[in-house]
Formats: structure tokens, C-alpha cells, sequence
């Protein structure tokens, strides 16, 4: 049986009831959308993926206060750029989208061991995973030459993973008309500059145990499945 790599995190308790009752409502004659259901499960989502990308791996390997302070502006900088496009495209969208955006939703998770919790993820090319692992067996076994190079290349490669399968994929699942696509545009132009900014000024600074320890986070994100 073949299996897939994605890089995932554990969905919340609140983010998995709020995204279940929404699909489940929507698959079985919901009658009107629900703008500020999609919202708060969109908004709820982007904290925890901030939090699962930016900021736990950020004090997971042990970062100063200037790069801390780097990781938080990128975060910031992300957030405040997909809440304008969520605020904007909730309010837009009609039943026939909402039922489209609970079909993504469910596109998008999968449960954990046992049903114990769920997981959010999106698929990475065998390549990319590959290179994560073998980029936490170099560093774990004190290899480091061209190791910060190759990190960077990863995290810019997942970066351009998550924007296609959380940005691009969703608007056009949702057939969003000319005005809502520029604006989501904007949110994903923006999100990749602050992305890639924050991962080309950190990475290259890491010590060998910061790019150690970033490199094994970042590959206990990687999930078969």
C-alpha cells in the first residue's frame, strides 16, 4: 500500500468541532451559508497554523530575542494579511460555496492514531520530504556543511506547498469572481515575501544546535498517511 507525505499539525479541540459541525451541516441541507462560521474556523485556523510553522518551532529551538522578534513580525505581518482575505471572501460567499468550502475542508485533515485527535496537512512532493529527513540525519549526526542552504530550500519549498493547497486551492474550488481574487493575491504575495523573509534571514544565523533542533521539529511535521 503506498502512502503519502504531509506536513501536518494537530488540529485544536475547538478548530475540529467548529470545522465538523460545518461540514456536517453543510453535507446534510444546511439552507443558507454561514459567513461567521467559515470566519472563525479560517481565523482559528491561521493562528494554529502560525503557531505550528512560526512561533513553537521559533522557541523550540531556542532562538534570540532578535530572530524571535523577526518570526513574530512575519507572523504578524501573515495574519494581518489573511484575515483581510477571510473577512472579505466569508461575508461573499453564497450556500453553493460553502458547501465547496466544507468539501476543502474535509480535503484538508485526517484523523490521528485511534481517532485521538486530527491532523491539518497538505501533501509534499517526495522530493521536498526527502530532503527534510535528510536534512535532520545530517545535522543530528553533525554534519552541517551546506546544511543551512539546503534548510532554506525546504522551508521556502513547504512555504510554496502551503500557500498552493491553503490559498490557491481554495479559491479555485470557490470560483471567486475578479475583485475577491486580486485581494486573495495580494494576501498570498504577501505571505510569501514575509515567509521567505523571515526563513533568509534566520536560517543562514542559526548555530549548529538552533539548525539541529529546527531541522528535527520541522520533520516531526512530516506525516505518512
Amino acid at each position: 500500500m503506498t502512502s503519502t507525505t504531509y506536513v501536518a499539525f494537530r488540529s485544536s479541540t475547538r478548530l475540529h468541532q467548529l470545522t465538523d459541525g460545518f461540514i456536517e451541516r453543510m453535507h446534510h441541507g444546511a439552507r443558507e451559508p454561514e459567513p461567521r462560521v467559515v470566519e472563525d474556523i479560517m481565523s482559528t485556523f491561521i493562528d494554529e497554523a502560525l503557531d505550528a510553522f512560526f512561533l513553537t518551532p521559533a522557541s523550540y529551538s531556542g532562538l534570540g530575542t532578535t530572530q524571535q522578534r523577526l518570526v513574530r513580525l512575519a507572523a504578524d505581518t501573515i495574519s494581518r494579511a489573511t484575515r483581510l482575505v477571510i473577512g472579505r471572501s466569508a461575508r461573499k460567499m453564497d450556500l453553493a460555496q460553502n458547501r465547496a468550502a466544507a468539501d476543502y475542508m474535509e480535503s484538508i485533515r485526517f484523523p490521528g492514531p485511534q481517532h485521538a485527535f486530527w491532523y491539518v496537512a497538505f501533501p509534499i512532493e517526495p522530493g521536498l520530504a526527502e530532503r527534510g529527513r535528510r536534512l535532520a540525519e545530517r545535522t543530528e549526526g553533525g554534519h552541517f556543511e551546506g546544511a543551512r542552504e539546503d534548510m532554506v530550500h525546504y522551508l521556502r519549498g513547504v512555504t510554496d506547498q502551503a500557500l498552493h493547497w491553503y490559498f490557491n486551492k481554495p479559491i479555485e474550488l470557490l470560483g471567486f469572481g475578479p475583485i475577491l481574487r486580486k485581494v486573495a493575491s495580494v494576501g498570498v504575495d504577501t505571505t510569501r515575501k514575509a515567509s521567505y523573509g523571515v526563513i533568509n534571514k534566520v536560517i543562514p544565523n542559526l548555530s549548529d544546535e538552533q539548525l539541529t533542533q529546527s531541522a528535527l521539529y520541522y520533520l516531526d511535521l512530516q506525516i505518512r498517511h
